[in-house]
């Protein structure tokens, strides 16, 4: 069997430096079948001991996350939510950008064409909030990539946006509204406007002029656009999606449009957070941005 050299894959996924493996990925797509049982098994790791996986400075599981998704395996679905599910400081630790910059991504491609869980994630407030802004992108580029209905995504985002989603001064709603102005604003107008008259939304995500930018587009651009995000933010070529947070671009894509997308709101709100702890683990980050991002 080809258990010795998967063995040596993963070592090779595993070192702590900031080479991309690409040989090593493309024989590891060779081995679907026997590799599968070792990836899934590597997220379950990260889940039940996420302190001791950040301080061993691993890395196998971010190759394992992103093959997973590329073999579009369902059973690595549950996983993947419970790896990122993890306490903040070991999710910054271990997963760095790719909660923002992927992970919207994996849920789409390992759920089976389903999208009952990324739901349930939006909705469920015991869900990390990283989580639940990634499972918004997500539904929100499943209407990109023909996944849903647009008719079925706004009412649901609509209704999000009473005040009882989330803790009070979360930016869970300025990511409701950014995804409610990547698939148009109109049939959302008047929620949207009551949700920045009670302060649920901050201005220095999405302004209201950005919501009367886009409202006097036309649909059908807008929804173009969104396709053409899609496409980029969930890329058929598995080496795309490390190259999307790891600096390992070969080629340059069109920029995400700032202030009313989804993922840039979700970037601001990881700088600003960083900033914060900077002082007590700067170490730690750089090392990890150096190796990652």
């Amino acid at each position: 069997m080809n258990a010795p050299r998967i063995d040596e894959l993963i070592r090779a996924f595993d070192l702590p430096d900031d080479a991309y493996k690409r040989e090593e990925v493309e024989e590891a797509l060779t081995f679907r079948e026997e590799i599968t049982p070792r990836l899934l098994r590597i997220l379950q790791e990260v889940a039940d001991d996420p302190v001791g996986w950040a301080l061993e400075k691993r890395n196998a599981h971010v190759y394992a996350a992103i093959l997973l998704a590329h073999f579009r395996e369902p059973a690595a679905h549950l996983p993947v939510i419970r790896a990122f599910s993890i306490p903040r400081e070991q999710q910054e630790e271990i997963w760095g950008d790719m909660i923002f910059q992927t992970l919207p991504a994996l849920l789409l491609r390992t759920c089976g064409g389903e999208l009952t869980t990324i739901r349930e994630l939006v909705l469920d407030r015991a869900v990390p909030e990283d989580v639940r802004f990634a499972a918004i992108e997500a539904l929100t580029l499943a209407v990109g990539l023909g996944m849903t209905d647009r008719e079925e995504v706004v009412p649901l985002l609509a209704g999000l946006l009473t005040g009882n989603e989330a803790d009070t001064g979360s930016d869970y709603w300025n990511n409701v509204i950014c995804s409610l102005c990547d698939l148009h604003p109109q049939d959302s107008l008047a929620v949207i406007r009551q949700a920045y008259a009670e302060g649920l939304v901050s201005p220095d995500y999405v302004d209201t002029s950005d919501v009367e930018r886009d409202l006097a587009r036309d649909r059908e651009d807008v929804l173009a656009q969104l396709r053409r995000t899609a496409e980029r933010r969930v890329p058929k070529d598995v080496h795309e999606y490390l190259s999307m947070f790891a600096g390992y671009r070969e080629e340059a894509y069109e920029p995400v449009r700032p202030r009313s997308s989804p993922v840039e709101c979700a970037r601001r709100q990881q700088e600003n957070r960083k900033k914060k702890n900077r002082a007590k683990n700067k170490q730690a980050k750089k090392a990890r941005k150096k190796n990652w991002r």
